[in-house]
């Protein structure tokens, strides 16, 4: 049996009195964190969950997610973290998919589980506190490389959720490659923005790991976390462009003392090269973007030496190179690599991958064929390696045969002062098949006619690409790691049609 080092034992024996994870200033050291994982892993298999059964966390940032997650990993068992915004219909899907023997809920969504229906039930709070203090801790025992320790599921922005299966080797690989591309020690605060049923659990594992305390945001608000960020002295962050975005347009970022803020990485989805170039400006910080997708965590990575507005601005609109573990590669539809500068799919493989699908052979044998994971995301490779993700595959327009990546209209959009966000989508056109729409929303006390910004944009763009129509909103449907559902946005135009475009 290939074996693979537990997350947390060595920070435990190293920094037993550390804080291991903070959350709403309520914290676990490392030696608690550890103690606590036994006791719950013992528990587990107590309540007669065999190895290679799954259990599910329903609730929102806890301190308890390191040691359910441990726990989980050292009982042979497997975790599924289940995203706490969505609805009933959602999480019984998934709960129907996953099929898990026990499921945990956190505070504000114990009647919730009851809905949910599981063999057995525990309730972070009292009763948790009581049933794990009633066992013994579990004695250590070498972790499978090979066993499935989480499944993640998709964020379902194109379809249904399909559940990633995580092994052991796979999160052990996703925690080296981070650390590469990271750096991280024990001397680091790192904050983390991100929900943790999210593979940004991920980095917090590796922070972990690697001995530094973990500051989780409960729940992002800006004001609350730019005031964190002082407080705690935060040394190394992860938010997604979104968050970003609120950051440095919130009032309260322009007294905040960051100083000791000097990392800074972010990733889930693209961000405007005009937003990236204030957020450096505003931070100060080292900016380290990874790409890739619940499937593969960062398959490449944009370092900091490359986050050059002055010298290398081009280079903004890049995902970067290959990451640390990674192979790469941008192909046609016969799997066939295209040439510098083509656009085509981009497919990665290595240690870090997911193992497939959960009941899903089908989905899983098109996504992994060749043993590369196909992950649905256009780009282009450009001389020197680094990789230009145009748009996702499917939400490519194709107006009177030409294609337009949306991304490229959205950073025009972004760069515009009036505007805070933008959604650029295909909307059915009888003449050419698709026209390009703009979702926009514009930036506080400001106001601005759709011809103005049609304007803009035309001086920007060739006429092809010039969204048809614009939409003022108050805000874009995003998904909990600030992804915009852009199938929400899509589904009043396409209603009734058998869509045949990507």
């Amino acid at each position: 049996m290939l074996i693979v080092p537990d997350i947390i034992q060595q920070s435990a024996f190293q920094f037993p009195d550390r804080c291991a994870i903070s959350v709403n200033n309520n914290e676990l050291t490392f030696a608690e964190v550890d103690e606590r994982a036994n006791r719950l892993a013992q528990l587990i298999l107590n309540m007669g969950i065999s190895r290679g059964e799954r259990i599910a966390l329903l609730a929102m940032n806890e301190t308890e997610f390191f040691e359910v997650q441990i726990a989980a990993i050292r009982a042979g068992v497997t975790l599924v973290p289940l995203n706490f915004r969505l609805a009933i219909p959602e999480l019984s899907f998934i709960m129907d998919n996953a099929e898990p023997q026990m499921l945990i809920t956190g505070p504000g969504f114990h009647e919730t589980g009851d809905s949910l229906g599981c063999p057995n039930r525990l309730s972070l709070g009292a009763e948790y506190e009581q049933a794990i203090d009633s066992v013994s801790a579990m004695e250590r025992s070498p972790i499978d490389a090979a066993a499935i320790c989480s499944v993640l599921y998709t964020s379902g922005t194109t379809g249904q959720p399909k559940g990633s299966l995580i092994s052991n080797q796979a999160l052990w690989a996703r925690i080296v490659s981070f650390t590469l591309e990271y750096k991280p020690d024990p001397s680091n605060v790192f904050l983390q923005g991100l929900p943790l049923f999210h593979i940004a659990a991920n980095v917090s594992f590796t922070y972990a790991y690697n001995g530094a305390t973990n500051i989780v945001v409960r729940d992002f608000n800006p004001a609350d976390v730019i005031q964190t960020l002082e407080d705690k002295q935060v040394t190394d962050a992860l938010f997604v462009p979104t968050m970003i975005n609120l950051l440095i347009n919130h009032p309260d970022i322009e007294t905040a003392n960051l100083s000791a803020l000097d990392f800074v990485a972010y990733g889930a989805s693209t961000i405007p090269p005009s937003v990236l170039t204030k957020a450096i400006d505003v931070f100060g910080a080292d900016f380290c973007q990874l790409f890739g997708m619940t499937e593969t965590s960062g398959c490449t990575a944009l370092r900091p030496e490359d986050h050059d507005p002055v010298n290398k601005p081009h280079l903004l609109a890049s995902a970067g190179v290959v990451a640390h573990g990674f192979e790469v590669r941008v192909v046609d539809d016969q799997d066939i690599d295209v040439q510098v500068g083509e656009v085509g799919e981009v497919i990665c493989r290595g240690p870090a991958l997911m193992d497939g699908y959960l009941g899903a052979e089908e989905a899983t044998s098109a996504a992994l064929r060749g043993g590369w994971m196909h992950t649905g995301d256009l780009g282009k490779l450009d001389e020197d390696g680094y990789l230009f993700v145009t748009d996702r595959k499917k939400d490519m327009i194709i107006s009177g045969g030409e294609n337009i990546y949306p991304r490229e209209v959205e950073d025009v959009l972004f760069s515009h002062e009036s505007v805070h966000s933008a959604a650029v989508i295909g909307i059915p056109d009888q003449r050419w098949g698709e026209q390009v729409h703009a979702v926009v929303v514009l930036q506080p006390n400001c106001s601005m006619s759709e011809m103005d910004l049609l304007v803009y944009a035309r001086e920007n763009l060739a006429g092809y690409k010039v969204p048809k129509s614009v939409e003022y909103v108050e805000e874009l449907p995003l998904n909990a790691t600030g992804k915009v559902l852009k199938k929400i946005l899509r589904e009043p135009y396409w209603e009734g049609r058998d869509r045949q475009v990507y």
